[in-house]
């Protein structure tokens, strides 16, 4: 992030190289209800200012105030608290963001994220936007995936497909389901219990709060493995009452 400060109109630039990294910065000053800048120049505290931000296919602006200012290293740190922040505003932020993303898929960044090694694949899927989710999905490192499911903005839906990808791991599976969050959605749910990649032991223990008419499928199913298939119908067996 480039920041631009411009003390006569009491207005500051915060430029991103993309909206994964504003997503992530908003998802921090939405927590906070403030932000941190480290500025060359001491800014007056209680002083208001018109923050712009930007990235590709993305302008937004809001207002925060000085709240603190101390000496730091090369200049000053400075603390902003948010400034009539309300719910239209948060509706707002919002739909530039996704308006931002759709901007971002009409020029796919698929070129640039094929140039990126490993590490720069993991480090832009905790922070990457939807547009470029969707091509880290098709990913077949398991590094790249664990990635994934440490962005904060993750949707059920890629969550759902990282399980049931070719390049899921034990480890990825065990990292979805001790997320309650996720495993609290049917879908993910069963697609976990379901995958040859997770340990027997995760998948049987998973299985009394399926529904129903998922264990009877796993209960059925030939193709499922047998001693998940037979734990399958005996839960099954003890839900309608023949145990």
């Amino acid at each position: 992030m480039d920041t631009l400060l411009q003390e006569q109109s009491a207005s500051i630039t915060l430029d991103f190289a993309d909206l994964g990294e504003a997503e992530k910065f908003f998802e921090e000053v939405r927590q906070q209800s403030g932000f941190f800048l480290q500025l060359e120049v001491e800014l007056k505290q209680f002083q208001r200012f018109a923050v712009v931000a930007t990235a590709p296919g993305l302008r937004f602006r809001f207002e925060a105030e000085v709240v603190q200012v101390f000496p730091a290293a090369g200049g000053y740190g400075s603390a902003f608290q948010l400034c009539d922040w309300t719910p239209a505003k948060e509706r707002e932020l919002e739909r530039r963001l996704k308006d931002g993303e759709e901007h971002e898929s009409v020029v796919s960044p698929a070129f640039r994220i094929k140039k990126m090694d490993p590490n720069q694949k993991f480090i832009l899927a905790t922070k990457a936007s939807r547009a470029e989710r969707q091509i880290l999905l098709r990913e077949s490192s398991p590094q790249v995936l664990l990635g994934l499911l440490a962005h904060p903005r993750l949707e059920d839906r890629e969550v759902k497909a990282i399980v049931e990808s070719n390049a899921a791991t034990a480890a990825i599976m065990k990292r979805v389901a001790n997320n309650r969050k996720w495993m609290s959605n049917p879908e993910i749910h069963l697609a976990v219990v379901r995958s040859p990649k997770t340990p027997p032991p995760l998948a049987i223990k998973h299985l009394p709060t399926l529904r129903t008419p998922d264990l009877q499928i796993l209960a059925k199913g030939a193709a499922g493995r047998d001693n998940v298939r037979r734990a399958a119908l005996r839960v099954y067996l003890q839900r309608i009452g023949r145990g």
